[in-house]
């Protein structure tokens, strides 16, 4: 299991300003060993979203010996350090950042005096930024210069020499006008950040070279951030750069030519149509109600799969040619909303920027175990609609321990990682950043560390629940969900751990289903099921023979082989669970019930009806399948098994917020379907007042109490 750290490195008492990350030191690697850490997330070479010789600075620039005093250096030489202890570092590729700030040159030399809010009001204030790079305006201002990277120049897709990357680059709303990084752009400060377009073949190249420069550092990693861009725009207006329009053209044609259009396309003629044209004609606004949303919507996820794709081959390319080494990618597949299904395939390891943090979202890790389809999952924060922002106002109060040591638990307890906030990015309204208190951290890390064999990457759930991406990707999208409506949106930190649940708000059945059978202590795994198009239907029944029941959440489409795939699994003795629609227009319902291995729960007008159908239905067959039963049903349960034991993990959520802490429970009994010896662990060391009986079937073990957080291991002897 990677231990991993969000590495922004950001200053306490500062405002976080993207995209340059704070300069690494010694004493950095000093905490990384101590939190154990495998893996740094958002961790360095940020500039590159400024020039690309400021990104070469950044990696292998002189550092000023009065900083080396401090054991301050360079990225290229903390990223060796990093290599050195086994620590993977990826580097952070800000793919959909375009930067400009106030800068200050000296008219002699052509250095770079003062930048950003240095710079602000002073007389000569000027600008530096993507602009100046590729006009070649300050070639002194670095070692390297425009010329380094481009000798022939820049050129567009139109064969036009580009005097202004800031400007070309940008994703643009209908009316022509750039599309602001709004979340990262500092308020009441003069610096700029353009959203940028990867679909534009110019940006893309740019990418490419900022590749190079991290892998030429050293660098054993690459994240791509925004991984899903110029989607990001959509939601502000864009994209309508011309490059988007061009392709968006050119896939309507070949819609056209398959015959995959709808008849609303029948009256526009393909071979000249232009959306942005189309809509600035016919329907001004974008893209709430926008004609032929569907269809562009369609054109962006597989470009973001495209040219995802090209860039992660480039990376790994480049790599093999000139280091003879590979290199890890991924990218911020924030709440892993269904237009990052199709890029999976292409990642080493997740990295999920949940876009709601909160404490009890044990639906959330098991999903994004499922999700990743065998890969490492590293979880970071997001400051922005969550406890957040509460849970470092009370940490830097003395505060909150034990909501802490919850939140970087809780993933792992459910087949994650919570990445260990390490100046964790706060925003850009925040003067703060996310610094907890090392002791802490580093008790839960080195828990994690010692007992790893806790948490085995082999293990199997009772049962599975299949997400088919065929019902739920364009349900999700349209909806603006992906994960954020299964999120409970508390304010009152006591409330945040309780079992309520807005759902009401957002209802998506799967997501539904999945946070009532973690009410329900249910032990479960998550298979995702693709639609045969973004991503290959590779879904076949060895997938789920070795679960006794599946469940469906409202499927409504499927494709033909895993219709078959479900047939045949009902017919081996599999139990399904459908809840909800299955496989509309065909006779597959009809189908499962004539092997009598069926359950249908009826979908209802409200979650608590819906889930009340639900549970009924489900319930009694689950039950003789239960491989864990706990006495306390407010407890969260999680179970992993291989071949030398069974590991059941115990999370208590009754924070009180008077006393600050988590209450410890009464006495608890967990029966457990496996034999062995038992053994009780904490975070404060082995525990030695339980009880065991053995029973026919397996164990009852009985705690006196049960804390934040504990494991019971039974594990076989011999």
């Amino acid at each position: 299991m990677e231990r991993s750290v969000y590495f922004d490195g950001w200053h306490k008492g500062n405002f976080c300003q993207h995209p340059s990350l704070p300069m690494r030191s010694l004493h950095m690697l000093d905490d990384l060993e101590r939190l154990g850490a495998t893996m740094l997330v958002w961790a360095g070479l940020g500039g590159g979203s400024i020039s690309l010789p400021f990104l070469h600075h950044e990696a292998f620039g002189e550092t000023d010996v009065r900083q080396q005093m401090f054991g301050y250096m360079n990225d290229s030489q903390f990223i060796a350090e990093c290599n050195r202890r086994g620590i993977k570092l990826f580097s952070i590729v800000f793919e959909v950042q375009g930067w400009e700030f106030p800068a200050v040159i000296d008219k002699k030399t052509g250095r770079i005096t003062a930048i950003n809010k240095l710079a602000e009001g002073q007389e000569e204030q000027d600008w530096y930024g993507l602009r100046e790079f590729s006009q070649d305006k300050y070639p002194n201002a670095f070692p390297t210069s425009l010329k380094d990277y481009y000798p022939d120049g820049i050129i567009n897709s139109d064969g036009e020499v580009v005097t202004d990357l800031f400007e070309e680059s940008a994703a643009r709303r209908l009316d022509g006008t750039p599309v602001h990084a709004q979340w990262v752009e500092m308020k009441n400060h003069q610096q700029i950040c353009y959203q940028t377009c990867r679909n534009n073949p110019v940006w893309r190249d740019y990418l490419k070279q900022i590749i190079k420069i991290m892998i030429d550092a050293g660098t054993p990693g690459i994240q791509l951030d925004e991984a899903e861009l110029p989607i990001t725009s959509i939601g502000s207006g864009g994209c309508f750069c011309k490059d988007c329009m061009k392709q968006f053209t050119q896939y309507v044609q070949e819609q056209k030519a398959a015959g995959k259009l709808g008849a609303e396309w029948d009256s526009v003629d393909v071979s000249t149509f232009n959306y942005k044209d189309y809509l600035l004609e016919h329907h001004p606004s974008f893209p709430h109600g926008a004609p032929f949303y569907r269809d562009y919507w369609e054109f962006q996820v597989r470009a973001v799969k495209r040219y995802f794709s090209e860039l992660v081959d480039y990376a790994k390319d480049y790599a093999r040619s000139e280091y003879d080494r590979e290199v890890l990618v991924s990218g911020n597949f924030f709440n892993l909303m269904p237009c990052y299904f199709p890029i999976v395939p292409k990642v080493d390891v997740i990295i999920t920027e949940m876009e709601h943090t909160q404490f009890r979202q044990p639906h959330f890790y098991r999903y994004c175990e499922g999700y990743a389809q065998g890969r490492e999952v590293a979880v970071a924060e997001n400051p922005y609609g969550g406890m957040v922002p509460d849970l470092v106002n009370m940490l830097n109060n003395g505060k909150a321990y034990d909501l802490y040591r919850i939140f970087l638990l809780e993933a792992s307890m459910y087949g994650c990682n919570m990445s260990v906030p390490y100046g964790g990015w706060m925003g850009n309204t925040i003067r703060d950043a996310f610094w907890p208190p090392l002791d802490l951290s580093a008790q839960v890390q080195q828990f994690l560390k010692n007992n790893e064999h806790y948490y085995p990457r082999s293990s199997q759930g009772d049962i599975c629940v299949l997400y088919s991406y065929k019902s739920y990707y364009w349900r999700e999208t349209a909806q603006g969900s992906g994960g954020a409506n299964a999120m409970q949106q508390f304010t009152d930190l006591k409330d945040i751990t309780a079992t309520g649940w807005t759902g009401d708000h957002r209802r998506t059945p799967f997501w539904e289903v999945i946070k009532t059978l973690s009410d329900h202590q249910v032990i479960y795994d998550v298979a995702m099921m693709a639609d045969g198009d973004l991503r290959e239907d590779d879904f076949t029944l060895e997938d789920i023979a070795r679960y006794p029941m599946v469940v469906l959440p409202d499927c409504d489409k499927l494709t033909d082989s895993q219709a078959a795939v479900l047939l045949d699994y009902a017919s081996s003795g599999g139990k399904v669970v459908a809840h909800g629609r299955l496989a509309e227009g065909t006779d597959l319902l009809n189908q499962l019930q004539a092997t009598g291995n069926l359950i249908h729960t009826q979908e209802a007008d409200s979650f608590e009806a819906a889930m009340a159908n639900f549970s009924q239905g489900l319930l009694p067959a689950y039950e003789p399948l239960r491989s864990v039963t706990v006495s306390d049903k407010n407890l969260g349960v999680h179970r992993f098994t291989n071949e030398k034991g069974t590991y059941i993990h115990l999370m208590n959520y009754d924070y009180d917020q008077a006393q600050d802490k988590v209450l410890p429970t009464g006495a608890v009994t967990v029966s457990v379907k496996a034999k062995g010896k038992a053994s009780v662990n904490t975070l404060e060391g082995a525990v030695s007042d339980f009880t065991v009986t053995e029973q026919a079937d397996g164990l009852d073990i009985t705690l006196p109490s049960v804390p934040v957080y504990l494991v019971i291991a039974v594990e076989k002897e011999g």
